[in-house]
């Protein structure tokens, strides 16, 4: 009969077992071993067709799932575009519309600018207007007008071919002070008496006094402006209507009626 082991056997024994049947201990792979073990992984998988095809496939499915993303992007896009381009069509035509209404209505506030100066201008086809004659207080204003044309134009006219006359616009300074006077504005009863002293009124050149027409406003200004502008050599109003001598690129010169501003020229004719 074998003899029990003893407790300090029992262990020597112990180890010696676990120190043969231990697994060995397994060290991390270094950097360069790493390197190598991709390379290898790399290599083997670029020289496989299999794994080409793969990665073939995979990207020409990627490439196409792209493409059509893009063109479902285009499509929406010319899409929009296709809409926008009919909005914009469309307000083109409201605004062509807007315009051609507009020029309508310009043309027709024209046409009545026009026929209430020319009724204006025809409502003083009988009045004149004199400036220069000095003021005096009390003053006859009509013998004043009817000695004029006696005295200076050569013209036989009484008091009694006056309809009325009467200065125009607020005293500049007591009567008989001032250098400058009020105009005068005439109404005659006959308009070929009017039109007497405009044709006799060369006679006073030289003097301090002129017969002018009686203008509208309108025809003031545009008067004016004839006189203003740098292509017209002159410009003058005879029965209310406005002429101008306007310069041509021959280097000479053509009369030309103004009837509104638009016929006033930016170039030679």
């Amino acid at each position: 009969m074998a003899k029990p082991l003893t407790r300090s056997q029992s262990q020597r024994e112990l180890e010696e077992v676990s120190t043969d049947t231990a697994e060995p201990v397994l060290e991390p792979p270094s950097p360069r071993d790493m390197k190598e073990l991709v390379d290898t992984i790399v290599q083997e998988l670029t020289e496989s067709e299999s794994f080409k095809a793969v990665l073939a496939t995979c990207i020409d499915n990627a490439i196409s799932r792209k493409i059509t993303q893009l063109t479902q992007e285009v499509v929406k896009l010319e899409s929009r575009l296709f809409d926008l381009a009919t909005e914009m069509d469309s307000k083109t035509s409201q605004l062509l519309s807007l315009n051609d209404a507009f020029v309508h209505l310009q043309t027709e506030v024209n046409k009545y600018v026009n026929r209430t100066n020319e009724l204006d201008q025809f409502s003083r086809r009988d009045n004149l207007r004199i400036v220069g004659i000095r003021e005096h207080d009390n003053e006859n204003l009509q013998k004043t007008v009817a000695d004029l044309a006696k005295d200076k134009l050569e013209l036989d006219v009484s008091a009694a071919d006056i309809d009325w006359a009467h200065r125009v616009g607020p005293k500049y300074s007591p009567c008989g002070t001032s250098t400058k006077q009020r105009s005068i504005l005439v109404k005659f009863k006959d308009h070929r008496v009017r039109d007497d002293y405009i044709k006799s009124r060369r006679k006073l050149k030289g003097t301090s006094t002129v017969i002018k027409e009686d203008l509208t406003r309108y025809n003031q200004q545009l008067l004016q402006q004839a006189r203003d502008n740098k292509f017209t050599e002159n410009a003058w109003s005879k029965d209310g209507k406005i002429f101008a001598l306007v310069k041509t690129t021959g280097g000479g010169s053509i009369v030309r009626r103004i009837i509104i501003t638009r016929d006033l020229p930016d170039l030679p004719l």
